[in-house]
């Protein structure tokens, strides 16, 4: 289910689905998220999804609320496979209203490329830029430069939100290259952007997967705080909305499916390594496919692990931490209805320290994160566990 943490009601009993493609012609060093360089014939991959999606019980998940296939480079497998997901989830699922079908891609196509994942029913893409500057560019691994305008060749293909992703806090990275990068993600007039700093890897595109691969260093910390804000000031001025630490939006363009996460609702992850998250009785049960394509092709309902069951303050903790990411933070009221809980009762042992170094504030009826509690969001999250 779906909680509005707004008007503290249960919208009513749906669940976003995530689709991992775990297949890159390279493995880029800065990324955390499971990956393969070995790309079997899409078919056999369509197959073991198609066992996973009829595994799963439609009459207690009930209506599919968002679909995001992430990578990986999901863009390595053609419309059809798409084409054929949408429809095994049709067939098992409501998908009356669905509200947002999403697809990441690297950049590098064409809008004859990409109108095919269009027509498969993809309305909004994450084009993940990482950066236009060729130099950071080989520092990322990213591979060659992207076509000129990625942003202009995905909405000819029919995409009716586009998104960029960057990423910032690179070793031999400077302030003016990263707002150079933002002065061309600009002028490009995206929907949405997405900037990452290094040490978060790929974590914040949703649920979990392995890290694995190489290693690259940060900048210094106060550079990468000065980065930090000097793209909130620019972004801000330039007409975009923050509305989570790392995510700003045009009006209307908000990554539905990012924020169940944030709002802690239910999410089931298909492929390898993909994470899920189902809350029943006020129990939180999660997830994961083991990280092992082999496996996940031979038997992929046999891959599940159980990673734990949280209710009452664990619980209430987690959603916690994952509400203040967003910078319309929490409501007081609507979070003691859901968990029981009052955010300030869960912050009361660190709250003091918490406000003697600005890093939350409050009113009588909502707790939010403050511009220097975004910059050192984990040292308050830590607290919170």
């Amino acid at each position: 289910m779906i909680w509005n943490l707004e008007s503290g009601i249960w919208n009513k009993q749906i669940f976003s689905l995530y689709i991992h493609i775990p297949f890159c012609r390279r493995l880029c060093p800065y990324c955390h998220f499971y990956r393969v360089p070995e790309i079997p014939p899409w078919e056999s991959y369509l197959e073991a999804v198609r066992k996973e999606i009829e595994a799963l019980d439609a009459d207690d998940l009930g209506a599919v609320h968002t679909l995001y296939a992430g990578g990986g480079t999901p863009t390595l497998l053609p419309p059809e496979f798409y084409a054929g997901v949408v429809g095994f989830v049709r067939d098992r699922f409501d998908l009356s209203g669905l509200m947002e079908l999403s697809i990441e891609t690297d950049g590098d196509g064409t809008p004859e490329f990409l109108s095919g994942y269009a027509r498969a029913g993809f309305d909004r893409v994450s084009v993940g830029v990482k950066s236009f500057d060729p130099r950071i560019r080989k520092i990322l691994g990213a591979g060659e430069r992207l076509i000129r305008d990625p942003v202009a060749a995905a909405r000819s293909a029919g995409f009716a939100s586009v998104g960029v992703d960057l990423i910032y806090g690179i070793e031999g990275q400077s302030l003016e290259d990263l707002l150079d990068d933002l002065d061309r993600t600009v002028s490009l007039d995206p929907d949405h952007i997405s900037l990452y700093a290094l040490e978060q890897g790929g974590e914040e595109q949703g649920p979990g997967r392995r890290a694995q691969g190489g290693k690259l260093e940060g900048c210094e910390p106060d550079l990468a705080a000065a980065m930090f804000r000097e793209s909130a000031r620019m972004l801000r001025a330039a007409g975009f909305r923050q509305y989570e630490i790392t995510n700003f939006s045009r009006p209307g363009h908000r990554s539905l499916h990012n924020m169940v996460y944030w709002r802690d609702g239910d999410f089931i992850g298909l492929g390898p390594s993909a994470h899920s998250c189902v809350t029943r009785n006020g129990v939180r049960t999660r997830w994961r496919n083991l990280p092992d394509i082999n496996a996940y092709l031979k038997d992929p309902v046999s891959c599940r692990e159980e990673l734990s069951r949280e209710g009452g303050l664990d619980r209430a903790r987690e959603a916690l931490i994952m509400a203040l990411r967003m910078t319309e933070g929490v409501n007081r009221d609507a979070f003691r209805l859901r968990y029981g809980s009052d955010p300030l009762e869960l912050l009361k042992p660190h709250l003091a320290e918490l406000m003697e170094f600005g890093l939350v504030r409050f009113s009588a009826n909502r707790v939010r994160l403050t511009m220097r509690g975004m910059l050192l969001s984990n040292e308050v999250f830590v607290r919170i566990l």
